[in-house]
């Protein structure tokens, strides 16, 4: 599609990369940012970049490089060129190692795969973190590391045998509702491996859907159908810094993913998905030494990262957070769902026909759970 078209271009830059990765104490954090606009910005943006790379003999512009009072005036200069633009600015920050038991909550306790898990324990937002930050605090020892090892090589023995080193800790489970669905969860999976569907080594490449990499490249599709939508608007460019390792992955998900979008559910359950009417675009991999607007992000990323304390900095950085949305995977962040949500549903004035209709539902689920445990049991 041509760049004079009104789409959304979207420019996105990653730091911190992993792979497979995820305990190492040098780069705990992944991040990526994408500059994501009405109509292309490398026209706005080329003069800046362009004046301050022949000035100082630069290629391109990198944050880490240049420094702080360096890259707050490319920055500053930057947001005025972009002022009377449509953009936002997405981010994603991943705790990585946080990302072993939350793929372990996401193999064992899935309720479609695990009967003896209540559908509400995985598919809303307050129970499904209340277990990932459960099986955090279970997981000592190094059987997070150990876990992740089996999960990329699709070891179902290893998966089980921490399975079991988790179920013996399950009992100290304070809440004894949370205590009852992890030990019956465990259970299941120990009595019946045949129950989990390994993918990680499925071919040579198959461990990179598992990455923190392809994670931020999903929540980064997510986001650009929320500016589509926002802006009316379909994908003219998608274009990520070069990456040579997770290129094929990125492709794969752009084309079998990027069509379908989902909308929440307002209380955190289970999203309604469908197609997009739009079209999609072209996606790219290019180097930042070609495009001005794989620069832009990398700036606003490096500035986003940094816990600054220069007053200047701080009001530059502010500048593009109130332009921006962002997807985070911690500890911390699921902490703060459970309390937004325990909230939001404390708020909520139940009718006694929402309470008798919740019994009713909850009887079926229920029901249906035992039928099926008994039927796999025969």
């Amino acid at each position: 599609m041509s760049k004079s078209k009104e789409g959304a271009f979207i420019y996105a830059d990653e730091s911190g990369h992993s792979g497979k990765d995820i305990f190492s104490e040098k780069s705990p954090i992944y991040y990526q940012g994408a500059v994501i606009s009405v109509g292309e910005i490398e026209t706005k943006v080329a003069p800046i970049i362009q004046k301050y790379c022949t000035d100082n003999g630069l290629e391109r512009l990198h944050g880490y490089e240049l420094g702080e009072e360096k890259v707050n005036s490319l920055c500053l200069e930057l947001l005025e060129a972009l002022d009377d633009t449509q953009w936002k600015f997405h981010y994603t920050t991943l705790q990585k190692r946080y990302i072993a038991p939350t793929k372990f909550v996401d193999t064992v306790f899935d309720c479609w795969d695990n009967p003896a898990v209540h559908p509400f324990w995985y598919t809303t937002e307050l129970f499904r973190h209340t277990l990932c930050v459960l099986i955090d605090d279970m997981m000592e020892d190094d059987l997070d590391v150990e876990f992740w090892n089996c999960y990329l090589k699709d070891d179902l023995d290893g998966l089980i045998n921490i399975c079991k080193a988790l179920l013996e800790k399950a009992p100290y489970i304070y809440d004894k509702r949370a205590c009852e669905v992890v030990t019956a969860g465990l259970s299941y999976a120990i009595d019946n491996p045949d129950i989990f569907t390994l993918i990680s080594a499925k071919g040579k490449s198959a461990y990179k859907k598992q990455t923190p990499n392809i994670i931020a490249f999903s929540s980064l599709l997510t986001a650009t159908h929320r500016f589509c939508k926002e802006y009316g608007v379909s994908v003219s460019e998608l274009i990520h810094d070069q990456s040579d390792e997770f290129k094929g992955t990125m492709r794969e998900y752009h084309r079998m993913f990027f069509g379908v979008d989902f909308e929440e559910d307002k209380f955190g359950g289970i999203p309604q998905f469908k197609e997009v009417e739009y079209d999609l675009g072209e996606f790219r991999l290019e180097s930042s030494k070609i495009s001005y607007g794989l620069q832009v992000a990398d700036l606003f990323l490096w500035l986003i990262q940094r816990d600054v304390k220069n007053n200047s900095l701080e009001e530059t950085k502010a500048k593009i957070l109130d332009n921006s949305d962002d997807f985070v995977i911690s500890r911390s962040m699921s902490l703060a769902i459970i309390q937004a949500r325990h909230f939001q549903l404390m708020q909520q004035e139940l009718t006694p026909e929402m309470i008798k209709a919740g019994k009713e539902l909850n009887q079926k689920i229920e029901a249906n759970q035992k039928a099926t445990m008994e039927a796999m049991d025969k």
